[in-house]
């Protein structure tokens, strides 16, 4: 605490001073949040690490922006409409602040609510042990439909998830039972032939090294590891492991600050996620997020063995789920007419890729109509005299520069909004950018962008 109540008057000072300069230039600062805040570098933090997921915002942005006194102060509300597994609601948290967060997958959903929910650690303890007891009893356990599973999974594998599964079915507590279907999930890739170094499931194979004898060998190992695996031990390592994560929260959080998952469409902001009833307007006094990358994220795809296994999804519904988030990238030919989008110099570059490529130019229209539709519906719930950080890159398509800061820049202002500044930080990767063809573009850089309501 004693690191963070420093930090908080240093942040304060930067951020005045950021204001004050680009105030004065009008010109992006270069800045990096890994050297500011070195001392959540290498920490396993609270519940962060509860399970992997991709494109995760690093923690040290949302931690800059909560803990200061210029953007918010205890007991706000803070909303992240993309909050996939509650980086911003977890930092939230910790800063005494109550958050808010929405997300199309449900995966991610389930993850964020069970990070940020304080649970007893002695019976989280007792209830695995029983668990892990009451599944190796099981003669029979029904395997959920998953997509090509015989291609990801070894039989016996199979067999002893699925007991594991019915046996977390069988807690009666909704909170415990959500806590060990987030554990199980994590486990899932983890006892797979999935490739471990990618996010979108891609299968080992060890003929793709055939000319490097040392990663041959090192890949057959590691797929003969994977049929022999102890899915029982798996398991049991990770929930001990999140048990105490979950443990280091309790410690730190008071009650009266809570983080809630209240809708699944950026664009149609809920009260709570079983309603049809809108979010209050003028209720947020601080946003922090960062939206998916146009045509640059495959979440559902990339977690599509977790979906099918938690059974949240099966294959229909993983097509479904897919169309619901905004920067997808599959499109039918009878969907690919063009919409223009009122942001003039986008429009322009859109008709110049919709003659070189019409999916790519259908999926940037797309993703700018989507996001100006999101953005409302932030700028609605945002008090008068709020907060709004945007964090954005930019990429390229079909080798033309596709300039997301500037455009999106362009649809806040119009909104009335005032940019107070905006940052550049470096990134070394991010998840899932990666180069799709000659003409995609791997983005390297974060622009963080500043309004003031």
């Amino acid at each position: 605490m004693e690191t963070q109540n420093t930090d908080v008057k240093s942040n304060t000072r930067l951020i005045n001073n950021y204001i004050s300069k680009y105030k004065e230039s009008k010109r992006p600062i270069a800045v990096s949040f890994k050297k500011k805040l070195k001392h959540l570098n290498s920490s396993d933090r609270y519940t962060h690490l509860i399970h992997t997921y991709p494109a995760k915002l690093l923690m040290h942005i949302p931690y800059f922006f909560l803990n200061n006194s210029v953007f918010s102060k205890k007991g706000d509300y803070v909303l992240d409409p993309f909050c996939g597994t509650g980086t911003v609601l977890l930092e939230s948290i910790l800063a005494n602040r109550k958050a808010l967060g929405a997300d199309a997958n449900p995966l991610a959903r389930l993850i964020a609510n069970v990070k940020t929910e304080k649970q007893n650690y002695k019976e989280l303890r007792k209830h695995l042990t029983n668990i892990i007891y009451r599944s190796k009893k099981y003669d029979f356990a029904p395997i959920p439909e998953v997509v090509n599973i015989n291609h990801w999974f070894p039989k016996k594998t199979q067999k002893n998830l699925a007991k594991i599964l019915k046996a977390i079915k069988g807690l009666k507590d909704e909170k415990i039972r959500s806590f060990f279907l987030v554990c199980f999930s994590n486990c899932v890739k983890k006892v797979s032939y999935a490739d471990p170094r990618i996010a979108v499931p891609v299968k080992i194979n060890p003929e793709r090294f055939k000319d490097d004898i040392n990663k041959y060998n090192g890949t057959k190992k590691y797929l003969k590891k994977i049929e022999q695996i102890d899915v029982f031990d798996k398991f049991k390592s990770i929930s001990l492991l999140n048990i105490e994560r979950l443990n280091t929260l309790n410690k730190e959080v008071e009650k009266k600050f809570k983080a809630k998952v209240i809708s699944n469409d950026a664009r149609k902001l809920t009260s709570s996620i079983k309603s049809k009833r809108k979010l209050k307007d003028n209720s947020v006094q601080l946003i922090i997020t960062s939206p998916p990358y146009a045509g640059a994220q495959k979440y559902i795809r990339s977690s599509s063995l977790n979906l099918g296994w938690t059974e949240m999804a099966d294959a229909f519904e993983l097509l479904e789920l897919d169309k619901k988030n905004i920067g997808r990238e599959n499109y039918k030919i009878s969907e690919l007419e063009i919409k223009l989008t009122g942001i003039n110099k986008a429009d322009s570059l859109i008709k110049q890729i919709f003659l070189i490529d019409k999916i790519r130019a259908k999926i940037i229209a797309q993703y700018l109509i989507d996001m100006k539709s999101a953005i409302d519906e932030s700028i609605r719930v945002l008090k008068k005299g709020g907060y709004f950080v945007l964090i954005v890159g930019n990429n390229k398509v079909c080798n033309k520069e596709f300039n997301t800061q500037k455009y999106l820049t362009e649809v806040v202002e119009k909104k009335g909004l005032t940019l107070i500044f905006k940052l550049i930080d470096d990134i070394k990767s991010y998840g899932l950018m990666t180069k799709r063809n000659k003409t995609a573009d791997i983005i390297s850089r974060e622009w963080v962008l500043v309004f003031k309501k």
